[in-house]
């Protein structure tokens, strides 16, 4: 069974489940959540029932490797949580999120950057989601080549 979620669906699922799941759980939990994550698999967050009665499980994967410096749990948090307060600007502004999709429409990446400066390291942080699998939907927390970033607040300052 294919899943079809729009854009601002996957978000507000986003956004929610890191929440709940991450953000207001209790320090040792949310460690160990991010050490299963760190060491490259999937964390299970919810089973969803959907409109039509089927079943959704969400998992979630992290992408670090364009994050620059050393990735640990404070570091995690910190651009997680500035993740989620851009997402949610853009589900409070009803707007339109720019996403980049594979050809089938079945991989997505949301152009919502959580962009940080710590410790003289600058990163970026954006949400992807995966709906190929049957039943599934993987969101993926990828961290990007900041530099495309960096130079349009360079030109926007010399502006």
């Amino acid at each position: 069974m294919n899943v079809n979620l729009d854009a601002p669906s996957v978000l507000a699922i986003a956004v929610n489940l890191f929440k709940t799941c991450l953000l207001d759980v209790g320090r040792t939990e949310a460690k160990r959540y991010f050490k299963e994550l760190e060491a490259g698999r999937e964390l299970y967050l919810t089973e969803m029932s959907m409109p039509d009665k089927s079943k959704l499980r969400v998992r979630l994967q992290l992408m670090p490797q364009e994050f620059n410096g050393h990735l640990n749990f404070s570091a995690f948090k910190l651009q997680l949580q500035m993740l989620c307060a851009e997402i949610v600007k853009v589900i409070k502004a009803e707007s339109e999120p720019i996403v980049m999709s594979d050809d089938s429409g079945r991989q997505l990446m949301f152009n919502i950057p959580a962009i940080s400066h710590i410790d003289g390291d600058f990163n970026a942080l954006v949400l992807g989601a995966d709906l190929r699998r049957a039943g599934e939907l993987v969101l993926q927390l990828m961290f990007i080549d900041p530099e495309q970033y960096r130079k349009k607040e360079e030109i926007s300052a010399e502006a």
